[in-house]
């Protein structure tokens, strides 16, 4: 005789592909949320890198005029450049504050994809322990039945 199939299996089946599919969406969000810490790191590090080059050029122009080697000319081509690297500070930080604010938005779709995940294994777990229970249950009965046998077979006969 065959044993009996679970009742439940196809559930099972189910809520274990839910938790399949859940574990890859929080790996994809797990990488998004990589890829734009990565994208911060690096709009930072070009708005510290024009901050010092910027400063170098202030320092040098700063010099040359102390030493009275810089004209009329010179010093009005230094305001032009000053608005030009104000320019583009601005457009730095808008970059960076636009990586932050990707970042900021894949950090709460990963805490989604976990609360998800938390939610799909905690179904999972629930068909599990169910099975669990009606094993328990078949293994007790088969274990009764072989007793009752073992009984009967043992008991004398009048």
């Amino acid at each position: 005789m065959r044993p009996p199939k679970y009742p439940l299996e196809s559930l099972a089946q189910v809520r274990k592909r839910a938790v399949d599919a859940a574990v890859g969406r929080l790996a994809s969000a797990v990488k998004a949320r990589d890829a734009a810490a990565r994208a911060r790191q690096v709009a930072e590090d070009a708005r510290r890198e024009h901050e010092r080059a910027a400063a170098r050029v202030r320092e040098g122009e700063r010099d040359a005029l102390e030493r009275g080697e810089l004209s009329a000319a010179d010093l009005a081509r230094g305001e032009t450049w000053a608005s030009r690297i104000a320019a583009e500070r601005a457009r730095l930080n808008a970059g960076v504050e636009r990586t932050k604010s990707a970042e900021a938005e894949a950090s709460d779709g990963q805490l989604k994809a976990q609360a998800g995940l938390a939610s799909r294994r905690a179904d999972a777990d629930v068909v599990q322990k169910d099975r669990s229970r009606w094993d328990d249950a078949r293994k007790k009965a088969a274990e009764a039945r072989e007793e009752d046998a073992a009984s009967e077979a043992w008991r004398p006969k009048r």
